[in-house]
């Protein structure tokens, strides 16, 4: 785009369309038949009048695109002088042709010079004045046409930009998930923008264990989605390599304090489920604390670890450990579930969430995250989504241990929420994977 944004400034020459031509004709007749009624109802010409008005329509059209003409070919000439240079000269320029347009119109009729020499006088005068209102109006709709053309092409370049950019975090994230009997997931993320800086993950570790991640970059649109994605490349080499919870999160933290600002910073969540034991050992670095939903109906959140990522070089972190019983539910989430605001400027809140996941605890991971979606949604209406919405759950059948549950009508995941997948459309509600997540300026998905 231009870096210049003056009057007379970043306008190229354009030649005149047959449309705009009798657009103007007719605009300049107006004008010229007002002058013309204006001069014979207040002017004392002394002399018959009859041939006044069609002169002066005359007169308009070639004053009025004289001046058009001017502003489309002569001033773009001289758009790249100085300033102090371009503007005395276009001013210049667009009085010179309504002198000329003036002195061209008189031709038609050129006896009115010597006869009527007071009228005419008036006639260039009142034409001149037009001409000049007419160019000056012509080179600011020019100026806003050209400003406009270009940013709606800057604006159609940056949204396939980042349409490019949400494709390929899309395929970041995993597209199914590792099928294991007796285990039951599901996750979604809902950009606010094109792109957003939550991101979740499910590595296979081996030995029957699963590292689940989630994360939320500060800020959001493209800077936070690349960090986030390189985060998300640094675990899973870190992860596959079978280093322990505490010191794979304080090598990320060292690494993302390393090559970012110090006002960036990434809450994070990381932690290793041994399928076959229910052991899970884990590290929330700042994150919401994710919550373990008991089959009995009680909670226990995750919350040991440290701060942020990104803040402090040095930080060490606290590993926790616990366990994952037969029907309880492990739930990651990222803020932007919890503050999500209706017209209100109410919050969704810990204590909506919390009572939904509870009453729903029994059903499959995806009829739940659909319950959650779904409440979210009525919840906040027609507000405009102002923070990515991620969430992932983990369920873990009471026939964990059995490999015959892949196939039985027992297994949540067989029976009701089908394999476990991260995308895709659901078979209740309206919650979609993030191949279909809904676009920033719609809000949530309809």
């Amino acid at each position: 785009m231009t870096t210049e944004r003056g009057l007379f400034s970043a306008i190229k020459p354009r030649r005149l369309e047959g449309r705009v031509l009798w657009q103007w004709a007719l605009a300049n007749s107006v004008a010229g038949l007002g002058i013309g009624a204006a001069i014979i109802l207040f002017a004392d010409t002394g002399t018959s009048t009859s041939s006044l008005i069609p002169m002066s329509i005359v007169f308009a059209n070639v004053v009025g695109f004289v001046a058009v003409l001017t502003v489309r070919y002569v001033i773009p000439r001289v758009s790249g002088l100085p300033a102090w240079v371009r503007y005395p000269l276009a001013v210049l320029t667009l009085i010179g042709g309504g002198i000329f347009g003036s002195g061209l119109a008189i031709l038609v009729n050129p006896l009115i010079v010597f006869y009527q020499s007071r009228l005419a006088l008036m006639v260039v005068s009142v034409n001149g004045v037009l001409a000049l209102i007419v160019g000056f109006l012509t080179l600011v709709y020019e100026h806003m046409r050209h400003q406009i053309e270009e940013e709606a092409s800057e604006r159609g370049r940056l949204e396939q930009e980042m349409t490019i950019a949400r494709d390929i975090q899309m395929e970041l994230l995993p597209r199914t998930f590792p099928r294991i009997a007796g285990l039951d997931m599901f996750a979604f993320t809902v950009p606010a923008r094109h792109v957003g800086g939550d991101c979740y993950d499910v590595i296979d570790v081996g030995d029957g264990r699963l590292a689940v991640t989630i994360g939320d970059v500060s800020g959001k649109g493209t800077p936070a989605a690349i960090l986030m994605a390189n985060v998300q490349a640094a675990v899973r080499v870190l992860s596959e390599s079978g280093v322990p919870s505490g010191q794979l999160i304080t090598r990320v933290n060292k690494l993302v304090h390393t090559f970012t600002e110090d006002s960036t910073f990434i809450t994070f969540f990381y932690c290793v489920l041994d399928t076959r034991t229910g052991d899970l050992s884990y590290v929330n670095a700042g994150h919401n604390p994710p919550c373990i939903f008991r089959a009995d109906g009680s909670k226990q959140y995750l919350d040991r670890g440290g701060l942020v990522i990104g803040i402090m070089p040095g930080a060490e972190y606290e590993e926790g450990h616990t366990v994952l019983g037969s029907g309880d539910n492990l739930v990651l989430y990222t803020d932007g579930i919890t503050e999500a605001a209706n017209a209100d400027d109410e919050m969704f809140g810990e204590e909506r969430l919390e009572t939904l996941l509870l009453e729903q605890r029994h059903l499959s991971a995806r009829e739940i995250e659909e319950h959650v979606y779904s409440g979210i949604r009525g919840f906040v209406g027609a507000a405009a989504q102002s923070d990515d919405l991620t969430m992932v759950v983990v369920k873990l059948a009471a026939d964990a241990v059995d490999d015959d549950s892949v196939s039985s009508s027992d297994s949540p995941r067989e029976a009701e929420g089908g394999p476990p997948a991260a995308r895709g459309t659901p078979r209740t509600g309206d919650l979609r994977g993030p191949a279909e997540a809904a676009r920033p300026e719609t809000g949530l998905a309809n």
